[in-house]
């Protein structure tokens, strides 16, 4: 079989969506991993790994992609204005961090709100942004694990 029909095979093609998906939406990925691969194992190790691959780029081009955003908005008033400090979304990230902090936030991200916002906030609550990754692989695989559990019993 030569490389372009593997990487043509649908199977493959699958495996790939669940992969991209995972690094966006955990949840997303999971439920088609859970559907459409027949090994089980596979299947929650490309999801947690999808999972992680996304973690890490929002987690480490969090802070350049925010920044490159803020740029933009900037420049699109046409007016170099500094920003509002205390606009509504700072007081929900206030809010957060009061209540549960970074553990809560790093423990919803993969299933409930999404990998890249949960990342995006996250890198403004917490500038050690190895913790986090170490705090999100968890979270990814605990998540992972758990659903793929309560799946197959």
């Amino acid at each position: 079989m030569t490389i372009l029909g593997v990487l043509t095979d649908e199977g493959f093609l699958h495996l790939v969506g669940i992969f991209l998906l995972s690094g966006v939406k955990f949840l997303g990925g999971l439920i088609w991993a859970i559907a459409f691969v027949e090994n089980d194992l596979l299947g929650w190790f490309i999801s947690a790994l999808g999972g992680i691959f996304g973690s890490f780029i929002w987690i480490f081009l969090g802070h350049w992609i925010q920044a490159r955003w803020l740029r933009f908005q900037r420049s699109r008033g046409g007016v170099d204005h500094p920003l509002k400090k205390f606009s509504k979304k700072n007081r929900l990230i206030v809010l957060a961090k009061r209540k549960g902090g970074v553990y809560l936030l790093v423990f919803l991200a993969p299933i409930i709100i999404s990998i890249p916002v949960g990342c995006l906030v996250l890198t403004t609550m917490e500038s050690n942004r190895f913790r986090l990754m170490f705090l999100m692989t968890v979270s990814v695989l605990l998540w992972g694990t758990g659903i793929y559990f309560s799946v197959n019993l």
